[in-house]
């Protein structure tokens, strides 16, 4: 789903230079080029980096050098070399598209989602760089915007599966069961790949339909146990199954493909500590958390964590994030008040109260009344479904 590389072919105006150190420059972009292009990237580094002892900026060999760099591998040096040629040539969108691959490929999501998006605002028909913002968005859990820009990708390239297997996987994050179900009976259900199977597991999974989600997740690891995600997501249906060692072993399985697996970790994080396995429970949720810095039911776990160490201050100060990012969340809210009046806090440990009795008065007003009630409950006694569809 990563894109290519792009090569730089186009010409450039350069500083005046003699013309046999002219032509010696241009030879060694075109003889680096042409290496490249036939895979050998050890030649091809050669003649852009004799081409750059020559002319330090010209853009066709810094960016080319760039690409044979990221080949190999070596990210660092391709950053550096992308981010010189902007300085030169910051209307280069080619360079700066190669600039937003690097930095996805070493997941550095925000650096890459930046680049990415002045591509975007440029050139709205590039749509192999709004396939890319669009996965740095999801990854970045801004899940409404990686969805706008997938479902472009989509709609301009139908037969696009990577970018179809992406929305999907964006819509049932955002909980949009309904668009995800359609995509996946047109695009998924005929096709018999680990991936579709995958995508078919999740939208059972987020259906609450947990043999299914198992049945198609085991498909999906039969075909490929390495394909990410996978392992992290047949854990949650055997979680959510009440099978916890499973999903135990599922989630570290995950974490053996890709160890920055957010919910892996953070479901690791959340069992252990449960399960009095408090150092390891830390490790866990440390990551998730380096992952998602700002991430409300991770600094919940991580308080409650710091309760169970007896690290009363820290909790108190970790719940004061969780509520300042999830004003409603009424249990972070009781665990704060609890915690304040254990510090001798009572006037902070008051102020939480009174927002617990307000919380717990919209949800109070929030509940359906029996006239509200009353017509579910005919409905579903004529058999027209049950009176607890809508709660």
């Amino acid at each position: 789903m990563i894109a290519a590389f792009l090569l730089i072919s186009i010409a450039i105006v350069a500083p005046q230079q003699g013309g046999e150190i002219a032509r010696q420059v241009e030879n060694d972009i075109a003889r680096g080029v042409e290496l490249q292009q036939k895979g050998d990237l050890e030649g091809a580094r050669a003649a852009y980096e004799n081409a750059l002892r020559l002319a330090p900026r010209r853009v066709e060999a810094l960016s080319n050098l760039g690409v044979v760099y990221a080949r190999l591998g070596r990210y660092d040096q391709a950053i550096k070399l992308y981010k010189e040629a902007l300085t030169v040539a910051p209307t280069q969108h080619a360079v700066r598209l190669n600039l937003g691959i690097a930095y996805f490929q070493t997941e550095q999501f925000d650096l890459a989602r930046q680049e990415l998006a002045q591509v975007v605002a440029v050139q709205p028909n590039n749509y192999q760089a709004r396939l890319l913002l669009g996965l740095c968005l999801y990854q970045l859990d801004k899940l409404p915007d990686a969805i706008r820009e997938l479902e472009a990708v989509y709609r301009a390239q139908p037969d696009n599966l990577g970018a179809a297997y992406a929305l999907a996987h964006a819509y049932l994050s955002a909980n949009q069961l309904e668009p995800a179900a359609v995509l996946v009976d047109k695009v998924f259900r005929q096709l018999d790949s680990a991936e579709a199977h995958l995508i078919i597991g999740a939208l059972h999974l987020a259906a609450k339909e947990f043999p299914q989600a198992i049945a198609e997740l085991s498909e999906a690891k039969k075909l490929n146990p390495r394909l990410p995600t996978l392992h992290s997501q047949l854990g949650n249906a055997y979680l959510f199954s009440g099978n916890r060692e499973q999903a135990i072993k599922e989630y570290l399985a995950e974490l053996e493909v890709n160890p920055r697996d957010f919910n892996a970790n953070a479901r690791l994080g959340w069992l252990y500590r449960e399960d009095g396995r408090l150092d390891e429970a830390a490790t866990y949720l440390q990551k998730a958390l380096a992952l998602r810095p700002d991430d409300g039911s991770v600094l919940y776990q991580m308080a409650q964590l710091a309760q169970a160490k007896g690290e009363i201050e820290e909790a108190v100060r970790l719940l004061e994030r969780v509520v300042e990012k999830m004003p409603k969340f009424t249990a972070a809210h009781v665990m704060l008040a609890r915690l304040y009046y254990r510090l001798k806090r009572t006037a902070d440990a008051e102020r939480e109260r009174a927002i617990i009795e307000q919380l717990n008065a919209e949800q109070q007003r929030n509940q359906p009344t029996p006239e509200q009630v009353a017509p579910q409950t005919k409905a579903a006694e004529k058999g027209k479904g049950p009176a607890s569809d809508r709660f």
